[in-house]
């Protein structure tokens, strides 16, 4: 260790004595504490909505689906579908429909309802599987099979059950036991084919917390969704449920299925959501880090301040030989232990908050629109690390200009002084 280290350390301590100088240092690092400590939670608050959004928006939706191009309807490959199921990387494999239509209802003594939804045909044995509906679930159960009801409907076809979002239910003013009519879109209704519609009898209702699912998406079974389509025994294609969601762009090269059908993952099915969060967090991340440009700014004016006030010792340093590379990392030093020392308590003050209110949840969220009682707090190491390197990269710039100032001082002109 050089001797620039300790006379930066004397430095550092002979400023309390100086009490404008120390006044200053005192801003300097209470400034980048409050700037790292604003970064933390910030970003740790961030992490928590996005991590409640893609959590609800994963448990219901694929993570990769292997369709024909442009979507065409495919015969089921059981054992191309055994196979994709029995790869480590994927934890659940299920052929699926997709379709669009609306849902009709008239509620007693009221006018027709009609919504348009998005329609989801799965076996009912494999919802399980592929979905987490059921922590969502927020009335009645996840039986997609035939009712038996004694209903009109029912003697003219079979009345399947159907699982809708709770923002749809009550657009619809339908409830658990409800009878809803449906009717998907086929291709043909382009011809002038108008879509027939089916009864389906409302069994469970799931809140997830995004309007876009429990506005507008329902889950029937497969057999329900291919006879409503006039489908024999067609399917959209293979959803696939992976273990590592987050990887779905590294694992669909992989998973072997042929250029004859199209691999899309949820994250290019959500490309404008993934963008702009990712997006969103890093303009924050800038936005924030000016709280520590403006810290760095005092810790500038303090090396200032005490290059002019040490000029007579810089003078004897030069003249017992120190270079002038030795005298600008001396007054580096110090600037970079003020930053150092803000990154640290900032860092202190961030986790101690963000921990507190997972801990104790001292921040309410109304019910009524988020589906957890508190803020959502999650904090990353990588984001502790990089808020860290930044903020002291940030201090360390600010810190050379005065430091080069000090280190071009001339040793006869010190002396003088």
């Amino acid at each position: 260790m050089g001797y620039e280290f300790f006379i930066a350390r004397r430095h550092l301590r002979a400023m309390r004595a100086q009490r404008q100088v120390s006044l200053t240092a005192a801003i300097a690092i209470a400034g980048v504490t409050i700037g790292v400590a604003a970064l933390v939670i910030v970003l740790s608050v961030f992490n928590g909505f996005s991590a409640l959004l893609w959590d609800s928006l994963l448990r219901v939706s694929p993570h990769v689906v292997v369709q024909k191009p442009h979507a065409q309807p495919m015969s089921p490959n059981r054992v191309q579908i055994e196979q994709l199921a029995a790869l480590p990387a994927v934890r659940a494999a299920a052929p699926f429909v997709a379709a669009e239509g609306f849902a009709l209802r008239r509620p007693p003594g009221g006018d027709l309802i009609q919504v348009g939804i998005a329609v989801r045909g799965i076996e009912a044995s494999q919802l399980a599987n592929m979905t987490d509906i059921d922590a969502y679930l927020w009335g009645g159960k996840l039986d997609l099979s035939v009712q038996s009801i004694p209903s009109p409907s029912a003697k003219r076809a079979k009345v399947y059950g159907i699982a809708i979002g709770r923002t749809l239910a009550d657009r619809l003013g339908a409830m658990v036991g409800s009878e809803i009519m449906l009717g998907l879109v086929p291709k043909e209704v382009l011809m002038g084919q108008q879509p027939q519609v089916w009864p389906y009898l409302v069994t469970g209702i799931f809140h997830t917390g995004l309007d876009e699912l429990d506005a507008a998406l329902t889950f029937v079974s497969l057999e329900a969704a291919q006879r409503d389509l006039g489908w024999q025994n067609q399917i959209s294609g293979i959803q696939i449920r992976l273990v590592a969601p987050f990887e779905a762009r590294l694992v669909a090269p992989a998973l072997g299925v042929g250029s004859d059908y199209d691999i899309v993952t949820w994250i290019d099915t959500h490309r404008n959501l993934y963008a702009s969060i990712r997006l969103e967090k890093w303009f924050g991340f800038l936005v924030l880090c000016l709280i520590v440009m403006v810290a760095g700014f005092n810790i500038a004016s303090i090396l200032t301040m005490s290059a002019v006030e040490r000029q007579r010792d810089i003078g004897i340093l030069k003249a017992l030989g120190a270079t002038p590379r030795a005298i600008g990392k001396v007054f580096t030093l110090e600037g970079l232990g003020i930053g150092l020392t803000g990154v640290v308590l900032g860092n202190a003050m961030g986790y101690v908050l963000c921990w507190s209110q997972q801990t104790f949840e001292w921040i309410k969220l109304p019910s009524q629109i988020y589906i957890i009682q508190a803020l959502p707090v999650k904090m990353l190491a990588v984001d502790f690390a990089l808020i860290s390197l930044a903020s002291v990269a940030l201090c360390l710039a600010f810190a050379l200009l005065p430091a080069r100032r000090a280190a071009v001082v001339a040793p006869v002109v010190a002396l003088r002084e």
